[in-house]
């Protein structure tokens, strides 16, 4: 009975680790993470598409057997390390893009626009180039 109360609990806290993003909460979360202005519609429109706001989500696995981590959906076969250390690209751990603190998620995933620009997200592409961007105009 305490290996079960144990385990609900513990899939509590991480269930309450897990958020959702409002796209005003969005918004202001890349704003503070010095994401540009003028490309703030394209990355909500990313954000949106890849893991609807969410910093929780985890991919299926990709064709190569990869899988796409948090908010930016960010690839662990270049970017970010499966082990407890920090590694690959963006020296970090996949673990740590699933975190409601978005720093090292917002570095990484400006330093693949940086590299591919947007094109490197398949949400990006399919979704939003060429089409209307999400309204921000009252966050």
């Amino acid at each position: 009975m305490k290996w079960v109360l144990l385990v609900c609990a513990l899939g509590l806290f991480l269930y309450c680790e897990a958020k959702q993003l409002s796209r005003c909460e969005l918004v202001r979360e890349l704003r503070k993470n010095g994401f540009p202005e003028n490309k703030m519609g394209d990355w909500v429109c990313l954000v949106e598409n890849e893991s609807s706001r969410r910093t929780d989500i985890v991919s299926r696995p990709n064709s190569d057997g990869s899988r796409d981590y948090g908010l930016f959906q960010i690839n662990d076969r270049y970017w970010c390390s499966n082990t407890s250390q920090p590694g690959k690209d963006c020296n970090v751990t996949c673990k740590q893009l699933l975190s409601d603190n978005i720093s090292k998620s917002a570095a990484c995933a400006k330093k693949i626009y940086q590299r591919h620009g947007f094109d490197a997200w398949y949400g990006w592409k399919n979704n939003c180039r060429g089409k209307p961007l999400p309204d921000i105009i009252s966050c």
